[in-house]
């Protein structure tokens, strides 16, 4: 770059005037060297006017750059030098070759102010004395406030997307709202729900889940209709007051029937289980909000009806009438066919763990309730909820058939719900070595116990000695058991009546019994399924548990080498939140598994 020419040369071409000569009137405007001045807005509108531009006439400059001689500015300079220096350059005209559509709510930048946008004076006189408040207030400086600390009004589209990051939080489907930052913030749950929740119940804040699938439920969809729902979460992680609390809500929202319009028309919402241990716990959780509640949900009733009871139990519950009937699908079916109940008035169903639903075969009974649910699609007052722990094609095809206009929402790897097992794997050639390492074993955990066994003769049998020779008291829960008699074995577990409770794959699935922290497969299971299903009765709603598993000579393979590599692969994901894994060397050797290390191909599904 040239330097600049020297004041004084061009002082004195301008004295000399045009062609070096001398000017005749030292007074002449044209010689003499212009100070910048100031202009008005008046005059700074009416250059807008000389410059013949339709939108600057009418105030609008907004699509043009403003030049002041060859160079480019985004705002009119108080201090020009000249008027006729000024113009107005059309943007579009001057565009770049190259355009972009950028989605403003993929700005991770806006709403952010960097920290050279913040006066140092201002940091160094909000600093403290000690080291660590001064590290506080640079960091607060250069985030901003949390968006804990803010207000509902001060949240951004970015303190939004940081809340969903931090709870794992994944949604598509257009439309989406925001996740609850707490129960009573938006005005969705009545007064004394919220008591029953906060106070009564000590659910201090809702689980991700519940974050954003309440809201969502609750969002309408038109005029007269919520909007259908798919949620994706694992389980412990809260679902079911995540579709409870709508409900209740909805509910809560009309005029309580009488008892005798509840017997005619039926329930207003239908909750669908896999198994009768999952429906009881639903209608339990029910039950138990209902009962700590006060007026108008003290009038709210609702019916399980499972399998295990006689048609004339169920038949003298549904005489009761109900809001919320509870129900597996299998049983359900027999009902409608057998005339004992109505579903003509159903404004929600709710499928709960669907997935599950379809393993079982439950799905032709599944649509067969759908189909007959779909009359009320032309009243167009009929919302569907689907909760699942994983996405598989059948429950992604139901869902596409069924669910309009739907909401998706997943909870992924959050580390808070996430289950925390510690699998501890021993060699055990023999029943007295077994059962020897089961008594220490047991010494080192709190109770409630769950030990697993294939079969219900083992069952007893196991039952027996642990009863002769420890101080453990103990209850069974296998397939020849009547359905009373395993609700009692359970509600024994659960109240603490008993210590452990050992029983066949019958309890691997859809029961919840709080706090176990540990479950022994004292034989180990059939399928690397059911040992996942097992192990799964632990480590729940973010609690850490423990699996040990009791291994021989003749186990099957195919299982040994599954959980294997199920285990090598935990031990690679935690590194974050390490788990104790422990796999017998002995195994290794007598299942020949040290070769399956040196291929990553094995290892890694």
């Amino acid at each position: 770059m040239a330097r600049p020419a020297n004041i004084n040369q061009l002082l004195s071409s301008i004295k000399k005037g045009k062609n070096n000569e001398a000017p005749s009137d030292s007074n002449n405007d044209a010689y003499k060297v212009v100070k910048p001045k100031f202009l008005d807005k008046a005059k700074r509108e009416k250059i807008n006017e000389q410059n013949q531009l339709p939108e600057a006439k009418n105030g609008d400059i907004s699509k043009y750059n403003i030049v002041i001689g060859n160079k480019k500015s985004r705002q009119v300079d108080d201090g020009v030098r000249n008027n006729n220096d000024i113009r107005l350059v059309d943007n579009e005209k001057q565009s770049s070759k190259f355009q972009f559509n950028w989605n403003e709510q993929e700005d991770t930048l806006s709403n952010y102010n960097p920290i050279v946008g913040t006066s140092v004076s201002d940091l160094i006189k909000n600093n403290g004395n000690k080291h660590s408040k001064k590290l506080d207030s640079f960091e607060h400086a250069y985030m901003g406030k949390h968006w804990k600390e803010k207000s509902l009004s001060e949240m951004s589209e970015r303190d939004w997307r940081i809340l969903s990051e931090d709870y794992h939080i994944t949604t598509k489907g257009g439309n989406i709202l925001h996740p609850m930052r707490n129960w009573d913030e938006l005005g969705l749950i009545p007064n004394d729900l919220l008591e029953v929740l906060k106070n009564k119940l000590n659910f201090i804040s809702p689980s991700p889940i519940q974050r954003i699938s309440i809201p969502n439920i609750c969002q309408k969809n038109g005029h007269s209709t919520n909007r259908d729902l798919m949620g994706i979460a694992s389980t412990g992680s809260g679902k079911t007051l995540a579709f409870v609390i709508p409900i209740l809500i909805k509910l809560l929202g009309t005029a309580i029937r009488p008892l005798s319009l509840k017997v005619i028309e039926g329930p207003k919402a239908l909750i669908l289980a896999p198994t009768r241990e999952l429906a009881q716990q639903i209608q339990a959780e029910i039950k138990k909000i209902l009962s700590l509640s006060s007026n108008e949900l003290t009038k709210i009733t609702s019916i399980c009806i499972v399998g295990g009871h006689s048609i004339e139990e169920i038949s003298y519950d549904l005489s009761k009438g109900c809001d919320i009937l509870v129900a597996t699908p299998g049983r359900l079916i027999d009902c409608l066919e057998s005339h004992l109940i109505v579903i003509d008035n159903v404004n929600t169903i709710v499928l709960d763990e669907a997935d599950k639903m379809i393993d079982f075969g439950f799905e032709d009974q599944v649509t067969t309730i759908l189909s007959k649910l779909q009359i009320n699609e032309m009243k167009d007052n009929l919302q569907k909820i689907m909760f699942t722990a994983t996405m598989t094609p059948t429950i992604e095809r139901i869902a596409n058939g069924y669910l309009r206009n739907a909401s998706y929402v997943s909870i992924g790897n959050s580390e808070e719900f996430v289950p925390h097992i510690n699998q501890l794997v021993y060699y055990s050639p023999n029943e007295n070595s077994k059962f020897r390492k089961l008594k220490q074993v047991l010494e080192l955990y709190p109770p409630p116990v769950i030990i697993f066994i294939n079969y219900k003769k083992t069952a007893d049998w196991l039952a027996t000695k642990l009863q002769e020779e420890t101080n453990f008291k103990v209850t069974t829960l296998h397939g020849s058991k009547s359905q009373d008699q395993r609700e009692y074995s359970l509600n024994l577990l659960r109240t603490g009546r008993v210590q452990i409770m050992i029983a066949t794959n019958v309890a691997a699935r859809g029961i919840d019994i709080p706090n176990v922290g540990l479950v022994v497969n004292y034989q180990i299971s059939d399928s690397f399924e059911d040992y996942i299903h097992r192990i799964g009765r632990t480590g729940r709603a973010g609690k850490e548990g423990t699996a040990i598993s009791f291994v021989g000579d003749d186990e099957d393979p195919k299982v040994i080498i599954e959980l294997f590599k199920y285990m090598t692969k935990k031990d690679k994901e935690s590194k974050n939140k390490p788990v104790d894994n422990r796999f017998d060397d002995l195994i290794k050797q007598k299942y020949n598994l040290n070769k399956l290390l040196s291929s990553k191909d094995n290892i890694i599904h």
